[in-house]
Formats: structure tokens, C-alpha cells, sequence
């Protein structure tokens, strides 16, 4: 945004004036998709409606859920389906391009899905891209960023454990080499 800076005891140019003004028409909220959002005098209001989640049933529209987890337990024990796709056009590690077989990972308790984006630190451009399974809440490395997909509840009192609930994010992983730690 090019906004001019004004100083005490300068004349203000129209120049500047209409440059100032331009930087604050371009922030503007025009229109919301999802929502409705009304503009008065006291500022602008954004209200954002209900949105169906994920696909499937019947009727209704349904907003896509990148890389969408599902229960795929079997009898060889407990594992959740990742949904395909790619991550900054870069097919996940375990992923195919026909997506056959699924993804699938193996848990055992209550965890986290990740995508993890591994960086090349030198050209800070991804070199690899995977999903993971952890038991603990993870913050970016140095060289790997983690994007939360999906938090795994596993009851425990069950016999057998089941998987009982599948809460998905429903974001698109995006690189940011700006988002590593150090």
C-alpha cells in the first residue's frame, strides 16, 4: 500500500491527499461471500453465515474440506483416511496420483493430524510435503512448518478403543517459509 506520510508544518499536496485516499478505498470491504456485512457511519459490520461443512447428504451446498480425515478403522486396528490433494503442487509422501489406496494412517489414542512442509533453508522453497500423526501439539522448526488438519478422539473405555470423533479444520495448507521457527 502506498501511503504518503505527513509531517508537521508541510503543506499537504492533493497528490498526497488522493493517495491516501485510494490506499483506503482499495481496503475496503465491498461485498462478503457467505455472510452479509453492513457499512454505516460508525464502521463496517461482517456477519458470516453457517456454512455446511464437508460433502455428502442430500440437498444443500457443501463447501470443500481440504484434506478431509474419516474413521478407516478395520480389524487390523484403528486408522484415519486423509483425504487426497496437493500442498503448493506437491503430492504428499504416501499420496498417489489416482489415489489408489488412500492414505491412511495408524493411531492409537486421542492425537493430531499434521501436514508438515519440510524447507530447503538455503532457497527457503518446499523440498517435501507429508502428513503425520502426533500425540502433542507441535510449533514450527526451523526447517518444517506444521498445519493442523484434523484433531482424533479416541474412547479409551471401549473395548476395542474406538475412534469417536474426527474434528477436520477444513483449511489449505499453504508454505510459508516466514512461519518457521528458529
Amino acid at each position: 500500500m502506498d501511503i504518503p506520510e505527513f509531517r508537521r508544518g508541510l503543506e499537504l499536496t492533493s497528490r498526497e491527499l488522493n493517495k491516501l485516499s485510494d490506499a483506503v478505498r482499495s481496503a475496503a470491504v465491498t461485498s462478503v461471500i457467505g455472510g452479509t456485512f453492513t457499512r454505516t457511519p460508525g464502521g463496517t459490520t461482517i456477519i458470516v453465515s453457517d456454512q455446511v461443512r464437508g460433502g455428502g447428504g442430500g440437498g444443500g451446498s457443501a463447501i470443500y474440506c481440504p484434506f478431509q480425515c474419516s474413521d478407516a478403522s478395520d480389524s487390523n486396528g484403528l486408522k484415519v483416511q486423509v483425504g487426497w490433494g496437493l500442498i503448493w503442487q506437491m503430492l504428499p509422501t504416501g499420496m498417489f496420483p489416482d489415489n489408489n489406496p488412500p492414505l491412511k494412517l495408524v493411531v492409537s489414542e486421542s492425537c493430531f493430524i499434521y501436514s508438515k512442509i519440510v524447507f530447503n533453508t538455503d532457497t527457503l522453497l518446499p523440498t517435501e510435503v507429508l502428513f503425520s500423526v502426533e500425540n502433542t501439539i507441535k510449533t514450527n522448526t526451523a526447517t518444517t512448518q506444521y498445519n493442523l488438519i484434523a484433531i482424533v478422539t479416541v474412547d479409551t473405555d471401549a473395548e476395542p478403543n474406538v475412534i469417536s470423533k474426527i474434528q477436520n479444520m477444513c483449511q489449505q495448507p499453504f508454505p510459508s517459509p516466514c512461519a518457521l521457527g528458529v
